[in-house]
């Protein structure tokens, strides 16, 4: 069964449950989105409830379409979830009282009174992002060398590397129309920037410390030359902190 069918009967299921008035969804499971669909997209979508059922409805999840084809289902922070189902589609999903959107690929499926709409978060600023960079790198590291190398690894490949995509986002032009999420710039990144991409992702393929000293000198080599806001005195203690 294709997105839409399960978009269909989602909105049934919706139709059908005490209390809903809102289904809206987002990204690729919109419309105006749907060229980005592939076999791995999955259907991202927010269920509003009335005040007297929103317990009800975000604690029991009746909305969801074929429930004998579901294999599993967990909940994601106070009022997400997550579902899978017997051929493999994911739902992610956000259900209860109305929350304010910024997503501005939402479209509303049903109902959509009580949907507030609000601006997308600002573009993080890359003199900021970069430092970030430099400090979740020195972090990541250390914790590698004390051997913590899961929690420094997520540090490096994580946070570290994040941080680095919104100061090049914010720096460097992008080869092709970049469809980036304002939520996650890791998002589509290798489809805005093919050729740096590829090299952040064998960077991270490396082992922690190899990793952030890729990460690190990708960084040096492609942002800090012509730019004033590179923090290059911090890059140096990072790099005498690190035997670099």
């Amino acid at each position: 069964m294709g997105l839409d069918d399960y978009r269909d009967e989602l909105v049934a299921g919706c139709r059908a449950t005490d209390g809903v008035t809102t289904l809206a969804v987002f990204g690729s499971s919109s419309s105006a989105h749907a060229d980005r669909r592939d076999e791995w997209s999955d259907l991202d979508f927010a269920v509003f409830a009335a005040d007297g059922t929103a317990d009800a409805v975000a604690a029991g999840w009746a909305f969801l379409p074929r429930p004998d084809e579901l294999v599993l289902t967990a909940r994601e922070y106070d009022t997400g979830g997550v579902a899978l189902y017997a051929d493999g589609t994911v739902f992610e999903f956000g259900a209860g009282r109305p929350w304010d959107i910024s997503d501005p690929t939402c479209e509303v499926l049903l109902g959509g009174d009580d949907l507030r709409r609000v601006p997308p978060p600002s573009p993080p600023s890359p003199e900021n992002a970069i430092r970030l960079f430099l400090v979740k790198l020195l972090i990541g590291v250390g914790r590698v060398r004390r051997g913590e190398v899961l929690a420094g690894g997520v540090h490096v490949r994580c946070h570290a590397l994040a941080a680095l995509t919104q100061a090049v986002r914010g720096r460097l032009r992008p080869a092709v129309v970049d469809d980036s999420s304002p939520f996650d710039g890791l998002r589509r990144f290798e489809a805005a920037y093919p050729e740096l991409g590829a090299r952040l992702a064998a960077a991270v393929e490396l082992p922690a410390e190899a990793a952030g000293l890729s990460l690190f000198r990708l960084a040096r080599a492609d942002l800090e030359p012509g730019w004033d806001g590179f923090p290059s005195r911090a890059a140096d203690v990072v790099a005498k902190r690190l035997g670099w």
